[in-house]
């Protein structure tokens, strides 16, 4: 709980920030404080939940599916027909539990396994591998690209080809830059949107200010889950 109250106040701070001295930046940052803001509160993993994912023995190099709440990562998970809307990297040991690398709201940061799995809503998760799995060296790379990349903040445009990433955009990114492998699929907004029927176009046309940006190109978590390139280690999910 701290920790979240933390987060809301470092955010409510680098967002008053930029609106004083770019005002061009507003929506942006209006953006990420309604990101934040009125995401599902968290809870604690079980012991029993947590010995099971233990026993499964994840490793460096695991990618972690989540099902984050709240009205934009909820849409997320709808407009790509899939429960998950929110995905980590477990790229180190320390302290007693697995770390998992993420691109959240506000920036990029690692979380412990534990609390990382206890934020996604009824617990609900899938643990994949690589079916190549990477090597030692591999593993100490993608640490070692996640620890250059912690703080970088979150693009709420969700812009392959910006400057700051998202959840999908920064696993893709640490798996290529260690062992050269591709995860999931690159798309534009366009065929993402209109591949699904029943996508929230109404809500997309908000968020990005009356003009869905139809030729961006994105990554979506669920596109990761759906890899051939990856197999399941444990999971608990609808």
């Amino acid at each position: 709980m701290i920790i979240a109250i933390l987060m809301i106040a470092y955010a409510i701070i680098v967002i008053l920030t930029i609106v004083m001295r770019l005002g061009k930046f507003l929506p942006s940052a209006l953006g990420l404080l309604l990101a934040v803001i009125f995401t599902d509160a968290r809870a604690k993993l079980n012991d029993q939940a947590y010995r099971a994912i233990i026993a499964s023995n994840p490793t460096v190099g695991d990618l972690v599916f989540t099902r984050i709440g709240g009205p934009v990562f909820t849409r997320v998970a709808a407009t790509t027909e899939s429960w998950t809307s929110h995905v980590g990297i477990i790229v180190d040991y320390r302290h007693g539990d697995w770390m998992v690398a993420e691109s959240g709201v506000p920036v990029v940061r690692e979380t412990p396994l534990r609390e990382f799995i206890g934020h996604s809503v009824n617990q609900e998760f899938s643990i994949q591998r690589l079916r190549r799995e990477p090597t030692g060296e591999e593993k100490a790379l993608m640490l070692k690209f996640a620890d250059a990349q912690m703080g970088r903040v979150y693009s709420l445009g969700f812009d392959l080809q910006s400057k700051k990433t998202f959840c999908s955009k920064f696993v893709h990114d640490v798996v290529y830059a260690s062992t050269r492998q591709s995860i999931g699929e690159v798309e534009t907004f366009d065929h993402l949107l209109h591949r699904n029927p029943a996508a929230p176009l109404a809500f997309w046309r908000v968020w990005f200010l009356g003009s869905i940006p139809w030729q961006r190109m994105t990554i979506t978590p669920a596109s990761e889950l759906n890899s051939p390139l990856l197999k399941l280690v444990v999971k608990n999910n609808v």
